[in-house]
């Protein structure tokens, strides 16, 4: 029965150990992307030195590479033929609008906002809301759209 539940133990516990993403996110290293993918970001990004992650967007496998520059995060999703999906810009949680931040505080009233990013699609036009919380101990994002409703809840 110990050795059962050690097992099962080690077997929940071996991707936090290993370092992998939450959510349906896999670490990567350059070498596992595709190479339309890392021509793509380097075309328009020489110089940044991104991290790589493996997600699914919109049902499909895609390529997210963080960078930062002049103090921000963003994030880039990619497609597999290096069509840019999605941008993301890490912003000051006092910028977000007051209807998703009641949102976000109506769903989970004791949490606390850890990081925000605003979502855009590739011409920059703002999508939604990436909210990450602390709450009841767990950590949980939160998509919302521009309006403040909650298009999906993950925890991490």
């Amino acid at each position: 029965m110990k050795t059962r539940y050690l097992i099962t133990t080690v077997l929940v516990a071996l991707p936090m150990i290993l370092g992998q993403a939450s959510a349906g996110e896999k670490e990567l290293n350059k070498d596992q992307i595709p190479k339309a993918v890392i021509d793509a970001f380097e075309k328009d990004y020489p110089n940044a030195k991104p991290e790589f992650e493996e997600e699914t967007f919109e049902g499909k496998t895609a390529y997210e590479l963080e960078y930062k520059e002049n103090g921000k995060e963003y994030a880039l999703l990619y497609g597999d033929d290096g069509t840019l999906l999605q941008k993301e810009e890490e912003i000051d949680s006092k910028s977000l609008p007051k209807t998703v931040a009641q949102a976000v505080n109506k769903a989970h009233p004791k949490a606390k906002i850890k990081e925000v990013e605003k979502l855009m699609k590739p011409d920059g036009t703002l999508t939604g809301y990436e909210v990450e919380i602390k709450t009841e101990g767990k950590e949980v994002e939160l998509n919302l759209d521009t309006n403040g409703k909650i298009q999906k809840t993950e925890k991490e």
